[in-house]
């Protein structure tokens, strides 16, 4: 099958990587102006890269690299695995080269795929994952002068939703022959509020914010932040949650907690969260109060939750205080630059599934 993999980062290689070693034909393109590593090494080894898994390494080579994004145009299947902050910018520059026989997955964009219906009569089945399914990072030390994305999980489940599309049966089964984890079972809004990282690392990373100061580059926020001695930290979560259920109970979708959210499965959900965050294969994350844990989980997660309860008269005390919190302890006005039901043009949408419509 033919693949692009938009986004250069940990889950665009990994994709790329996985897909490769799978026999599909993949592109992997770069995006952005910012310097890779990662990317300008892929091109001086003639994209060779390493998955390495329960210790074990498997070398493939990605059929492509790119920076060319036109080369969507030829692709079955579309990963756009890029940080949610910008999509809406990736989706100006790709629309005139997607087609309605396309599939376009989005990974973890809370609902970045109202971005794409602006621009179409008919559109490429539109997919909105909560995440990816396989986890892990990159690593550049690993084998000298090579790529290696050290793989930490596989995941069982990987809900998703999907808009209605010409041929939608034959697509949905392209996307699980591609990975069985897959599985169509949300409508978009319950797939960008079930994304867990809106819950696990907006709260794990604000309440640790002088920790990630001082550390310096070495902070494991799973391992520390949600220790099983800090009740405090995970109370704050809880409520977190509590506020994300019932935010989807009041637009009559279905309010999954986070345990369940996560694959967080058992009889002890909570001792099964334990033990994935105690795991050695947890990434040192996040080495800056600027990461991704709080620019986009905040930005575009808890400011979208934060505009929608503010529609439908709902107050948020916990959601409202970390988005005023991550605000001012990096001298961004969130709610200025997040998205909003205003800036995704839901806000009929939202008045409908209010209304039980």
């Amino acid at each position: 099958m033919k693949i692009a993999v938009i986004g250069t980062g940990n889950v665009g290689v990994a994709f790329a990587a996985d897909l490769s070693i799978k026999g599909h034909e993949v592109t992997l393109l770069k995006t952005s102006s910012y310097n890779s590593d990662a990317f300008d090494r892929l091109i001086k080894n003639g994209n060779r890269v390493f998955l390495k898994e329960k210790s074990i390494y498997t070398e493939t080579a990605i059929k492509e690299v790119s920076k060319d994004l036109s080369k969507v145009a030829d692709a079955e299947v579309i990963f756009c695995t890029i940080q949610s902050n910008f999509y809406e910018g990736i989706v100006e520059r790709i629309h005139q080269y997607l087609h309605k026989d396309q599939i376009v997955v989005c990974i973890c964009s809370y609902a970045s795929s109202y971005y794409f219906e602006k621009y179409y009569q008919e559109l490429p089945m539109l997919v909105e994952a909560t995440g990816p399914y396989l986890e892990g990072r990159v690593e550049l030390n690993d084998k000298q002068n090579e790529v290696v994305f050290r793989v930490g999980c596989r995941l069982e489940r990987c809900p998703f939703a999907a808009s209605p599309s010409q041929n939608q049966k034959e697509k949905l089964e392209k996307l699980q022959n591609l990975c069985n984890s897959f599985n169509h079972e949300y409508s978009v809004l319950e797939s960008a509020l079930l994304n867990p990282n809106m819950v696990l690392h907006t709260v794990g990373s604000i309440m640790s914010l002088s920790r990630i100061e001082y550390s310096k580059g070495n902070f494991c926020m799973y391992r520390e932040a949600y220790t099983r001695n800090n009740k405090a930290t995970l109370g704050i979560m809880l409520k977190l949650d509590e506020e994300k259920k019932k935010v989807l109970d009041m637009l009559h979708q279905r309010p999954i907690d986070i345990f369940k959210a996560g694959g967080f499965m058992g009889e002890d959900k909570l001792e099964s969260f334990y033990r994935y965050s105690e795991s050695s294969d947890r990434a040192i994350s996040p080495t800056s109060v600027h990461s991704r844990y709080i620019t986009e989980d905040v930005s575009e997660g808890l400011v979208l939750m934060e505009s929608i309860a503010h529609h439908i008269g709902l107050e948020l005390p916990v959601t409202s205080s970390l988005i005023t919190l991550a605000s001012v302890a990096l001298g961004i006005d969130f709610r200025k630059t997040g998205r909003t039901i205003q800036r995704l043009g839901i806000i009929n949408e939202i008045d409908m599934l209010h209304e039980g419509r």
